[in-house]
């Protein structure tokens, strides 16, 4: 057998429709929470879903792997359901901790364009009696919103239910000021490449500390992401960022080990 050969062999199988459908079926994907911290009073803030699907087969697979094929689809739409009746549960846990934490999730182009997605996310609250303050709607800054999406009232219906929407992985991708006003944008998260090397950049250091004053003349906090150094978080402190998340804080949590880490950081403040 040639080396081609031994690797085609051992390549994974592409991921089928009939596997994901099956998936939600078994409730087989599983959410991790990585929490927001708050630089001027170094407590959580809030929590970031982070969705996995834990196959049987497979092993933790990653949702770059999976969220494109429940997309094409159509999936997305029983996937979008699933997403906010497991967080949303969840919430109420993490409420019996600290009933202040808020939930932060992912939504891609395509759940923004699903005709019930408002209503799902109202049907949700109400069978968990939550307030729509605690949900916070994550918009990628590398999905271009078009025109059907900005039009279709969605946003707006979000700022009426007094759900925020942030950008994520901001200063890669489409922003503008004039969507940053029409989006109605509550915060903008940092991208990490921009943190990874921030230490040792200059460039990197003004790029940040521009979005930073960018984000505050426009009226809304600011977050960075992937922070791993005290380094880091102090330079970050320093120059007025909000709020952070990374490793230096701590990784993504499944529910069982997310409380305790409340309790235990709500105890040492």
């Amino acid at each position: 057998m040639s080396f081609f050969e031994k690797i085609l062999r051992h390549r994974p199988k592409p991921i089928t429709v009939d596997e994901l459908r099956a998936a939600l079926k078994r409730e087989e994907f599983v959410f991790y929470y990585q929490p927001e911290w708050d630089l001027k009073t170094n407590m959580t803030r809030g929590v970031e879903a982070l969705v996995r699907w834990e196959s049987p087969k497979r092993g933790y697979v990653p949702p770059m792997s999976f969220i494109p094929i429940l997309e094409q689809s159509g999936l997305i739409h029983d996937f979008t359901s699933y997403l906010f009746k497991h967080t949303l549960a969840d919430l109420v846990k993490i409420h019996t901790v600290d009933p202040s934490l808020f939930l932060a999730v992912n939504l891609s182009i395509c759940q923004l364009q699903e005709k019930n997605l408002i209503q799902t996310i109202q049907d949700t609250l109400k069978e968990n009696n939550l307030d729509a303050k605690y949900l916070e709607c994550e918009l990628t800054e590398s999905q271009e919103l078009t025109d059907e999406v900005l039009s279709n009232g969605v946003l707006d219906q979000l700022a009426e239910l007094n759900i925020p929407v942030s950008i994520d992985d901001f200063g890669t991708g489409y922003s503008s000021f004039e969507r940053l006003k029409r989006l109605n944008v509550k915060k903008i998260k940092i991208d990490l490449s921009f943190i990874r090397t921030l230490m040792d950049d200059e460039k990197n250091q003004s790029i940040v500390s521009s979005i930073i004053q960018l984000g505050h003349d426009l009226g809304f906090p600011v977050l960075a992401e992937g922070v791993e150094t005290t380094e880091q978080q102090e330079w970050l402190r320093d120059h007025g960022c909000d709020y952070a998340q990374g490793y230096w804080f701590s990784r993504g949590l499944p529910l069982d080990q997310l409380l305790p880490f409340l309790e235990t950081n709500k105890k040492q403040n």
